[in-house]
């Protein structure tokens, strides 16, 4: 067009003032250093997310997220006002443990997210929540199509709900603590295979989650729409609830509520605590579901050759990647937990209800599965040895073990009382596959009596704990099957040149020790020995297990199940 003019111009004898070109503008482009992390490959190199040893990238990627402009926190969204609000109502609920969703996106579990960063549940979610606890609603009172809570709030096909669901978003600081993390330890310790990993994700600790729906229906029932909601929560919302993820249990200032579930057994715990990334204490309900699992698969693998059917089974209990487990776990607590940090090793005292919602057909069986966790050494964290603050107080280096007590679980009093239920438990584990001859798979810890020697005493207090503190120097102290450490040996690059280091690594031990609660102020003290795979026991080319047992028979413990082994 412009050049067009300049050409009329000089016919005419006219002169065309002429713009200065326009300047060009380089942009620099930015490093790859510069771009942040949510916005890289989720490759190692760029940002490596899901392992949670990757502390570097995992802290970048989390402190870009909650506080992008390094001010003042934009992701805590203000508290606004509960009850009816207009045409919305609003009603808050504090979860006791933590919550998790996923978006389905990077390398990370982690939530949906709104504006500023702030997680979010879906409505959408919501509303299959609360559609759910509607029909559990009209089944209870029998009510008809018509009248049905679930088509007057949720609709159907013929008609649409009277309610509008807005989802739900945390208040206050919910970015405390959300780096969580999981560390699947199965093959390490029942099969004796691999390294275990610790796997990064995130989930909201204790969150305070605000719930808004709206409604033109002016005549609606507020409170019951609150409590339908308050009481379907209390089993579960958003990912993991089978875990112990997003359960109410006993929502903080609402009513307990008991589930109708056929397992229920009290429980007492102090030991040694679990830890998050940054080493905060922190009690973890999802630990029982992990020991059951792993304690199916012990049990199953001393029966069964086959271990595509052993997992089979252990996937259709407690679930997998690719789908839910039948069996549902909550837990309630009766009191806060209590910490002490003061030590090396933080500890930890919970007290409450442990609640399993099992079909009919594998009720007796997980049953069986509970009582075997709890009798043979507990849940959680340094479940294999004795609460040494209680029953080797001479030791105060750290703290080691933890000791669990249940008015519902006190029926094994005598060492007989314990052969009689292993035997049968055994013999339960063959039947629930089908097998009529037992066979045992060569996982270290598959529960068969070739593989095990299980003994035990009544004690006042414990007789085989010095076992495990020999002075240094002794073979015990070093041999990985006894102390659950051992000396590995790898080439390092010192001064230009290769050099052999020592280093010492935790294993998982081949000997649980046990103190049960029986009557009277005493104790069942169990020893649980597994010899299947001798190169635990090996020290220095010598093998320490014959010698071991030896020890424990001159405490006078009686053989209760299992072989001793003879060579």
């Amino acid at each position: 067009m412009m050049r067009g003019l300049e050409q009329a111009a000089q016919k005419l004898g006219l002169e065309v003032e002429k713009k200065p070109a326009k300047k060009q503008v380089v942009r620099s482009q930015p490093s790859a250093q510069e771009v942040p992390m949510m916005y890289r490959a989720q490759v190692k190199g760029r940002c490596s997310l899901q392992f949670a040893s990757e502390d570097q990238d995992l802290e970048r990627w989390t402190e870009e997220w909650v506080d992008p402009q390094d001010q003042q926190p934009r992701y805590q969204r203000s508290r606004p006002q509960m009850g009816k609000d207009g045409t919305v109502y609003r009603f808050q609920v504090e979860f006791p443990f933590r919550l998790f969703s996923n978006c389905g996106q990077d390398s990370i579990h982690r939530p949906v997210m709104g504006k500023n960063g702030i997680p979010f549940l879906p409505g959408s979610s919501v509303k299959g929540l609360f559609r759910r606890a509607c029909l559990k609603s009209d089944r209870q009172h029998n009510r008809s199509a018509e009248q049905s809570k679930a088509r007057l709030y949720c609709g159907d096909q013929e008609v649409p709900g009277c309610l509008r669901f807005h989802g739900a978003y945390p208040v206050g600081n919910w970015a405390n603590r959300m780096v969580d993390v999981v560390h699947p330890q199965q093959k390490q310790q029942v099969q004796g295979e691999g390294t275990p990993n610790a796997l990064a994700l995130i989930s909201l600790y204790r969150p305070e989650m605000v719930f808004e729906f709206s409604s033109q229906n002016t005549e609606i029932d507020w409170q019951e729409v609150r409590w339908l909601l308050v009481e379907t929560l209390q089993f579960g919302v958003g990912g993991k609830t089978s875990t112990g993820y997003g359960l109410g249990g006993n929502f903080v200032g609402q009513p307990l509520i008991t589930p109708n579930y056929p397992i229920r057994v009290e429980l007492k715990v102090v030991g040694v605590s679990s830890l998050l990334r940054t080493d905060v204490p922190e009690f973890r309900p999802n630990m029982f579901k992990a020991s059951l699992r792993g304690h199916v698969l012990r049990l199953l693998a001393g029966v069964c050759t086959d271990e595509k059917i052993v997992q089979k089974e252990a996937d259709r209990l407690f679930g997998n990647t690719q789908q839910p487990g039948v069996v549902q776990l909550l837990w309630q607590s009766r009191q806060p937990e209590k910490y002490d940090t003061t030590g090396k090793n933080p500890t930890y005292e919970a007290h409450g209800f442990l609640h399993l919602n099992v079909p009919l057909t594998d009720q007796d069986f997980l049953n069986g599965v509970l009582r075997f966790g709890f009798i043979m050494g507990g849940f959680g964290k340094s479940w294999r040895r004795v609460w040494h603050d209680r029953f080797y107080p001479k030791y105060k280096k750290f703290a080691i073990g933890c000791h669990w007590e249940s008015p519902d679980l006190n029926d094994i009093n005598t060492s007989s009382d314990l052969q009689q239920f292993l035997a049968k438990l055994h013999q339960d584990c063959a039947d629930k596959l089908g097998i009529g001859s037992p066979k045992s798979l060569i996982w270290k810890e598959a529960w068969h009596p070739n593989r095990v020697a299980i003994y035990s005493k009544v004690v006042s207090q414990s007789a085989a704990i010095s076992l495990f503190h020999q002075p240094i120097g002794h073979p015990y102290k070093l041999t990985p099957a006894i102390c659950g450490r051992q000396l590995v040996v790898k080439r390092r690059i010192r001064n230009d040149r290769e050099v052999d280091e020592e280093k010492e690594e935790l294993v998982f031990s081949s000997v649980w020790h046990r103190m049960l609660p029986v009557h009277d102020g005493q104790y069942l003290e169990i020893m649980t020995v597994f010899h299947g795979n001798r190169k635990p026991w090996k020290h220095q080319e010598e093998d320490q297990l014959l010698s071991f047992i030896a020890n424990v028979e001159s405490l006078k413990f009686k053989l209760t199940w299992g072989s001793r082994p003879t060579h």
